[in-house]
């Protein structure tokens, strides 16, 4: 992969739309921008309303574009992992002499051939692992000697008419794709689900405001996604409607003043707000008290989806998604389920939010197929390349935008 070139990450929830734009510099991602429009326009996983979705898509391009200077020209596409199929190809390729990039294209290229039913498409490609010589490899065996290898491919696929609602809102903001993948796969990437998963089962619970996605990860795997249309709206109206609240001021006392679980809640204001001359309060105790019950239906729908893993007795459950970030959720999902709880957060300087660990992941998915494709820039690299050393004053053709910034900051310290 080109260290020089910047990528743009793409995802459209039920609520708004996520940009992430960003560049690999040894090995690492730097974040340049993120964008996080409201939208509507979304139900669920699908798009009722195309044009009220491209007009925040262009709101977030034109914010992302002005801060770097050039206009942003493809993206790097999330899909909702709903309807998700996996398909599971054996491959054998021979060789001549030693492995390359070719020789796992050319896995890739026999293992799309599989017929599929007439309402999938085909979204991610995955190497899982090879058998070279008669020793298992997962990771890609390039210049590996051998006369052949078998590759262990999975197809993963998702609902036709979902993929093309999709890709015409990409091509209606007028851009264009670079990658498309499945959300549960991108953050599986981002937070090395596949590697954890080799001794015991992780459930990803996606929290969003209209849906839970729920992907389950076993021997290194993705294994099946379920689509629960129950989210956090549920809560944010309860607050709303009882108080006569804007959606914004309610999903702001859930996600930021409201600590779950606690045995007794504090009668102290976390609101103040006045109406027609009237003054009121709204304290934690308050807010708890009408979200638990929904909060508890909830839950008792995800433990009902998950119920035949839990018997086993090593499972482990990763929260993502925007809601995860509210406090004290993982606890309460862990007493709710029964097993270890925790919330993944990426550590990348720039997108350390649950609601961003998919975009994050989108980045690793084209590192990884880079491995054997190539892909173009998300601007045009040339003019913006020159445009960062005459504003840096710096000539070297080997600087990347991370070392622009690194002398940045070391200027600020002299």
């Amino acid at each position: 992969m080109n260290d020089q070139n910047i990528y743009a990450a793409l995802e459209l929830t039920d609520h708004e739309i996520r940009l992430v734009v960003g560049q690999f510099h040894n090995q690492r991602l730097t974040v340049l921008k993120v964008e996080r429009v409201l939208s509507s326009g979304i139900l669920g996983q699908f798009i009722i309303d195309q044009n009220a979705v491209v007009n925040s898509l262009k709101k977030a391009l034109e914010n992302a574009s002005k801060n770097i200077g050039f206009p942003i020209k493809s993206v790097i596409l999330a899909l909702p992992s709903a309807s998700m199929t996996r398909l599971n190809q054996k491959v054998s390729v021979d060789v001549t002499q030693r492995i390359t990039a070719l020789d796992l294209q050319k896995a890739v290229r026999q293992a799309i051939k599989i017929p599929l039913a007439r309402d999938l498409e085909i979204v991610n490609v995955i190497i899982n692992k090879c058998i070279v010589n008669g020793v298992t490899l997962r990771r890609l065996p390039i210049d590996e000697s051998c006369d052949s290898f078998i590759a262990d491919i999975d197809l993963l696929c998702a609902n036709k008419e979902l993929v093309y609602q999709y890709a015409s809102i990409i091509e209606k903001a007028g851009l264009e794709i670079t990658e498309i993948s499945l959300d549960g796969f991108a953050i599986g990437k981002e937070a090395s689900l596949f590697e954890k998963s080799l001794d015991h089962y992780i459930v990803l619970l996606k929290l969003e405001r209209q849906s839970t996605a729920l992907s389950l990860f076993a021997k290194g795997k993705l294994m099946s996604t379920e689509v629960l249309e129950e989210g956090s709206s549920s809560l944010i109206q309860a607050i709303s409607e009882k108080h006569h609240l804007p959606s914004d001021v309610a999903d702001r006392l859930l996600h930021h003043n409201v600590r779950l679980g606690l045995q007794k809640y504090p009668k102290s204001p976390i609101y103040l707000w006045s109406n027609e001359d009237r003054n009121y309060t709204l304290t934690e105790n308050d807010v708890a008290s009408l979200i638990e019950p929904k909060l508890d239906a909830w839950l008792q729908s995800i433990h009902r989806a998950i119920s035949p893993i839990l018997g086993d007795t090593n499972v482990e459950i990763v929260l993502s998604g925007e809601s995860a970030d509210i406090n004290g959720l993982a606890e309460t999902v862990s007493r709710q389920l029964g097993c270890p709880c925790s919330v993944y957060i990426s550590e990348t300087l720039g997108v350390r939010s649950s609601a961003l660990s998919v975009c994050a992941g989108l980045f690793y998915v084209l590192k990884d197929q880079s491995n054997y494709r190539l892909y173009q820039s998300a601007v045009e690299m040339e003019q913006f390349s020159v445009k960062i050393k005459a504003s840096m004053g710096k000539t070297s053709p080997e600087d990347t935008l991370g070392n622009k910034f690194k002398t940045m900051f070391e200027k600020g310290k002299n």
